[in-house]
């Protein structure tokens, strides 16, 4: 920060709040980071460790599905499940995905023998099939799996019917300045696990981005991608190496099927936010007297103390990266509600000592009053008692001065 008289002062912001550039200052300023987000695109798949395999028997057929170790999406799974279901040409029988769990139904021809039950059969579990959640059993019409939630992670798609085998696809990310590709191999057989764990892409697409000081980080929001500029709160021009901007585009194979997948589309983003702060500062702090002469005052003051103020208003609890800078936040919010605390118990004690200090004021100014207004009355009795004797006095003398005239007129009779 820049003042009039030209001094600059620096301070780290977090969140909505520039605190420290002006003492018992803190500035809120609203900012919006360059972002782009898809809408679609991640979804949460179930990790098969080592090959696996099952059997259904349904209208005197049996099928069985072998599972190969990796990430798969529910979709991989129907998908892979249908392939074995049509290499025996089991007529009725299918595997859909509702409401994210595998379903195997089977429903007879109109043309099927009568003695054939509308009933499947699972057998034959192996490996990591029971973390599919099917278990062994005969029923009827259809069967319902119940996927282990212990291995249960978020991911993204890489299947592509329609491409060629060994394609990629790049996620080319910039910041305005410089960017990475985000290489994405696609799947194209069936058989083979089609997802990537979210946690993996994040992290080799963050790591990426700091090793070529790229200013963007990838983050989920919801079951989308989320590309977001590290820099917050500076006002975006188009010559300022530090400006918030993202940049982003599909190449290579596929790339519109994957902007489908995801939502996302091609671009640039600029962010926004305040730079310049102009303040007219007036000190609206409540003010007590508390002495008996001018200026012996004090000032009772206390900082913001809302979500928004302290900087928690908005905190990402969603993944590892956002829960630790959550932590950090929620301490720093922490110390200075307790450092308003303390000076909320410091105002008290100095308004509890002048409180004191003024009662024995008091105490003091009423002795002293009492004893001039003591010292008064016995100066007045003192001045009546004169007066008193002065007043009788004069009577007495003049009772004497009126008896020789008297003696002279009794004489004289």
């Amino acid at each position: 920060m820049h003042d009039d008289q030209g001094n600059v002062r620096t301070a780290n912001v977090e969140g909505t709040v520039a605190a420290s550039l002006l003492n018992g200052i803190d500035l809120e300023f609203t900012s919006q980071a360059a972002q782009i987000a898809g809408t679609q695109g991640l979804e949460q798949g179930l990790l098969i460790a080592t090959a696996s395999e099952f059997v259904i028997s349904a209208g005197g057929f049996s099928v069985t599905v072998e599972v190969s170790s990796g990430l798969w999406s529910m979709e991989g799974l129907a998908r892979q499940i249908n392939d074995e279901i049509e290499t025996v040409t089991a007529i009725g029988l299918n595997a859909s995905v509702v409401e994210g769990e595998i379903r195997i139904s089977f429903e007879k021809s109109a043309t099927a023998a009568v003695s054939i039950a509308s009933t499947i059969k699972i057998s034959g579990l192996s490996g990591d099939a029971d973390r599919i959640g099917l278990v062994a059993g005969t029923y009827s019409g259809f069967v319902d799996a119940n996927k282990d939630t212990a291995f249960v992670e978020w991911g993204m798609s890489q299947y592509v019917k329609t491409a060629a085998a060994g394609a990629e696809v790049s996620f080319v990310v910039g910041d305005g300045i410089a960017e990475i590709s985000v290489v994405v191999t696609i799947v194209t057989t069936v058989t083979s696990a089609d997802m990537i764990s979210f946690v993996d892409f994040q992290k080799a697409a963050n790591d990426e981005f700091k090793a070529m000081t790229v200013n963007v980080r990838l983050d989920q929001v919801g079951s989308a991608l989320a590309f977001t500029s590290t820099l917050v709160g500076k006002l975006h021009n188009d010559t300022d190496a530090f400006s918030s901007m993202v940049t982003f585009a599909f190449s290579g194979a596929s790339s519109a099927v994957f902007e489908n997948k995801l939502g996302i589309n091609e671009g640039t983003v600029k962010g926004s936010g305040d730079s310049n702060f102009k303040m007219f500062v007036v000190d609206s702090s409540p003010q007590f007297h508390i002495g008996a002469d001018q200026g012996q005052t004090i000032d009772v003051a206390f900082s913001n103390m809302t979500a928004k103020s302290l900087g928690v208003a908005n905190i990402d609890l969603t993944n590892i990266k956002g829960s630790q800078s959550a932590l950090s936040k929620i301490n720093k919010a922490i110390d200075k509600v307790s450092a308003e605390r303390s000076k909320m118990g410091a105002f008290q004690n100095r308004l509890e000592f002048a409180i004191n200090n003024l009662r024995n004021t008091h105490s003091n100014l009423t002795a002293s009053e009492s004893r001039i207004r003591d010292a008064d009355i016995a100066l007045e009795m003192i001045e009546f008692t004169r007066n008193q004797i002065i007043s009788q006095s004069g009577t007495a003398m003049l009772a004497q001065a009126n008896m020789v005239p008297q003696g002279v007129l009794q004489l004289l009779a």
